[in-house]
């Protein structure tokens, strides 16, 4: 009986399970990194990453993803510069980059593309490609670009990434809410099965305001705040602003409105959609006369 084997070596940068990772199979120039938002410049740091190749940008919470972007670079690590800058949901970059030699540009290319419609057809996550590439793949390419990206993903599902894989249960979680008070750029999402609201990963966090008033304080919530800059949950950010590296969950969309903006907030009112379109709007509406 015939054993196909492959062999997978996984560095681990300064032993942290949850951090950056080099992922390599042995007969194949492709490495795989894995960086964490938060660890971005650690991930920049390291020597000989090759710059060419493809990556996916995931908003993945506790083994499951919810929203997916796929791109291509030809500037490696850096490239994903533009996105900590510009997109505000996701935690975790997968890149696949190979030496310059190896892979011509249209090869890039084309497997992008692939990419891209792969996950438009897969799982039940976001997908946060708004283009269709449909770049010219010469024939002879063709057969290349599908076993990489065969090769890719098997390697996301060993890594706990597969893009088959189910985004939220049904009716477990509505889609992305955003509070833009005072230039403070918070994202969260409402379950409306428990009830509960949750701050995702790159809100920022006004620390300058307290939660609730002068006069009546949340303690809880100072408190919490407290606890999570002391775990490292939330970090220093851009100006007075500070960032959530680590998603947390509240009984109420206030609460979590409190805690991101200070004061005392309206959650129903505070969070919005991509559409502008309340909390309340979409989860209180009531129906009109003559509706179900």
């Amino acid at each position: 009986m015939t054993i196909d084997l492959k062999t997978l070596t996984m560095q681990v940068i300064n032993g942290d399970p949850e951090g950056v990772k080099i992922c390599r199979v042995a007969g194949s120039t492709l490495v795989t990194v894995v960086v964490p938002r938060q660890l971005l410049g650690e991930a920049k740091a390291l020597l000989g990453i090759p710059k060419r190749g493809v990556y996916y940008l995931l908003d993945e919470r506790q083994g499951r993803i919810h929203r997916v972007y796929a791109g291509q670079t030809f500037q490696g690590i850096s490239r994903l510069d533009g996105h900590n800058s510009q997109k505000d949901w996701w935690n975790k970059a997968v890149m696949f980059l190979t030496p310059d030699g190896d892979f011509s540009m249209d090869v890039v290319s084309g497997l992008e593309s692939l990419a891209i419609q792969y996950i438009r057809d897969h799982g039940s996550y976001e997908v946060e490609n708004s283009n269709d590439p449909k770049p010219y793949v010469s024939p002879y390419d063709e057969a290349l670009i599908s076993l990489l990206h065969e090769d890719i993903l098997f390697r996301m599902t060993l890594l706990g990434f597969g893009l088959d894989a189910m985004g939220d249960e049904d009716g477990a979680a509505s889609g992305c809410f955003h509070t833009k008070r005072r230039n403070v750029h918070g994202i969260g999402r409402y379950r409306a099965d428990a009830g509960t609201f949750e701050v995702l990963e790159g809100s920022e966090i006004d620390m300058a305001k307290t939660p609730g008033s002068t006069k009546s304080p949340v303690k809880s919530l100072i408190a919490l705040r407290e606890e999570m800059v002391a775990a490292g949950s939330i970090v220093p950010g851009e100006g007075l602003l500070w960032r959530l590296v680590k998603p947390v969950s509240f009984t109420s969309p206030s609460m979590a409105a409190d805690f991101v903006l200070g004061g005392s907030c309206n959650g129903w009112t505070e969070w919005v959609n991509d559409e502008g379109e309340t909390l309340s709007n979409i989860f209180r509406k009531v129906p009109h006369a003559g509706e179900g």
